[in-house]
């Protein structure tokens, strides 16, 4: 059975956080590392809620806040507009999706707070390459748990061998091959564009 749909996720793969500007800058000022903040905002209790919708995106910076020492308002508004800043589209993974939609369909799949919708609409243009575009945030459940990679199959009304599922984040390409799907694990641009063109042969064949 040929391939039917390529699925990304979002971050790290259709936006790529290039810029560590804002983070060096915020580290410096609460007096940690560079890692040590990603970990506060990405690896803690915070990010679990908010990526499965228990908690908006803007609580999701209200409640990171306590344990980076910030307690003015201000100051925590700043850091969110500081940190989306380092996001940018990558265009080269954009110039593959848009190949892809002349032959395939063509979804995202991304764990992500409930902002992810409105921000890939009005702030970075791409929401319309998408459907679906599911959020674990509306799913109530985030990769790698695998009723995520059930639900997306549902969605998409199809066998998990006529799908392909792309990320950056191991766990959630094992989880998802485990599942049945083909992978791509995303290292770079190129490398996501020669491996598109081998899944797609038989289908243009």
């Amino acid at each position: 059975m040929s391939v039917q749909a390529f699925v990304f996720d979002c971050g790290g793969v259709i936006l790529r956080d290039g810029n560590p500007g804002p983070y060096q800058l915020w580290a410096g000022r609460l007096g940690m590392t560079e890692a040590e903040l990603r970990q506060q905002l990405w690896g803690g209790e915070s990010w679990t809620l908010a990526e499965l919708g228990h908690i908006s995106e803007e609580a999701f910076w209200f409640h990171v806040a306590p344990s980076l020492g910030l307690g003015d308002e201000r100051d925590v508004q700043q850091l969110a507009t500081d940190i989306w800043s380092t996001w940018r589209v990558d265009d080269d993974v954009l110039d593959v999706v848009d190949d892809l939609r002349q032959t395939h369909r063509v979804a995202m799949l991304s764990n992500a707070t409930d902002a992810l919708e409105r921000k890939l609409s009005e702030t970075y243009g791409v929401a319309d390459r998408f459907d679906p575009l599911l959020n674990s945030a509306r799913l109530g459940v985030a990769k790698p748990d695998e009723r995520v990679y059930a639900e997306l199959c549902r969605r998409l009304q199809l066998e998990p061998r006529e799908i392909v599922f792309i990320d950056d984040r191991a766990d959630n390409i094992v989880a998802a091959a485990a599942f049945g799907l083909h992978v791509i694990w995303f290292v770079s641009p190129s490398e996501l564009a020669r491996q598109v063109a081998t899944l797609r042969q038989p289908m243009q064949a």
